[in-house]
């Protein structure tokens, strides 16, 4: 005979109709009612049992923790002991395993009631455990996707921080590049003004060796002039023998040859040309022929080619094949 859920009485005899209706809707509803004495022993329980493999019989007068998980069974068996130690009308809820006859695991949530009399002497405990199992395992695959995003926020974290490390590398590379393309570039600019100051300082040097070159030439010029071919005109004046005259002909040749080589950059007036001479070789200079020279210097062709014959005269190319034209363009 199953035992009533409140004094585990099957006769019904003399209790209310209403009393009667409140055990027939504890016995049926899906949630486990029960209640323990003292001793921790099932002393009822309703049919709800039935789920999870087990029969009123089995359970009732057997100490409750036998079907509590063992994961579970002494955190829950020492909530009991607190409990009755405190001697107080307390109501709790607690959650744990069981694992049906079948082999599942469960999950309860229990909300029981402790009851004391006025000595504080434990009476039972009353209490229903509701199956939250689907509500668990709703909550654990969703800690599991958490989880599982949380990895996943780690690892893409810890990709960004190497992103960010490699791309802080990269930044310091091209800072430290620009630097030294920045030292460079000040040591070019550094060059380029010691090259600048020494190309000036070579123009002047050049400048110099020129003015000095020049120098140097006008001064052999004048002393050949001045100095060595007035004496050399004297003596082939004054010598009437053939070989002193062929002698004195080869030096004054030779001579004009040694002069000619560096005279070309001299000025005209070196050659000792007169004002007159200076005009027409001007012209010829210019391209102008003996008849436009004549017309502009108001003079007849005959004195403008008498003028070119002195000129090449003074210039040392009489008897040369030297365009009179090309040689006055190669002087200065």
């Amino acid at each position: 005979m199953q035992r009533s859920v409140f004094n585990g009485n099957s006769d019904h005899e003399g209790e209310g109709q209403g009393e009667l209706q409140y055990r027939s809707l504890v016995e049926n509803i899906p949630d486990v009612v029960y209640s323990l004495d003292g001793s921790g022993t099932l002393a009822t329980v309703n049919l709800a049992v039935a789920a999870y493999g087990y029969t009123q019989e089995a359970l009732i007068g057997r100490y409750f923790a036998e079907f509590i998980h063992p994961l579970d069974r002494d955190r829950v068996v020492r909530a009991y002991l607190e409990v009755i130690a405190a001697q107080k009308d307390r109501t709790r809820t607690q959650q744990f395993r069981i694992r049906a006859t079948s082999g599942d695991v469960r999950w309860f949530e229990a909300n029981c009631t402790n009851r004391f009399d006025a000595k504080g002497r434990f009476i039972r405990q009353e209490g229903v455990c509701r199956d939250i199992t689907e509500r668990v395992q709703d909550q654990t695959t969703l800690i599991k996707v958490q989880e599982a995003l949380e990895e996943q926020v780690r690892i893409r974290t810890s990709e960004l921080l190497q992103a960010n490390m490699e791309l802080q590398k990269e930044i310091d590379e091209r800072r430290a590049t620009e630097k030294r393309l920045l030292v460079r570039e000040t040591e070019l600019m550094t060059e380029k003004v010691n090259l600048q100051e020494v190309n000036t300082a070579l123009k002047v040097l050049l400048k110099r060796r020129e003015t000095d070159k020049r120098a140097l030439e006008e001064r052999v010029m004048y002393n050949v002039k001045k100095l060595v071919m007035p004496y050399l005109n004297k003596i082939k004046k004054e010598s009437a023998d053939a070989s002193v005259q062929t002698y004195l002909d080869i030096v004054e040749s030779n001579m004009g040859d040694i002069t000619c080589g560096f005279s070309r950059h001299l000025s005209m007036q070196f050659y000792g040309l007169s004002t007159a001479e200076l005009k027409v070789a001007s012209f010829i200079r210019q391209g102008k022929k003996n008849r436009e020279i004549a017309d502009l210097l108001k003079l007849s062709i005959r004195t403008v080619e008498a003028y070119r014959q002195s000129i090449r005269s003074k210039l040392r190319l009489q008897n040369k094949k030297v365009n009179l034209r090309t040689f006055l363009l190669s002087i200065s």
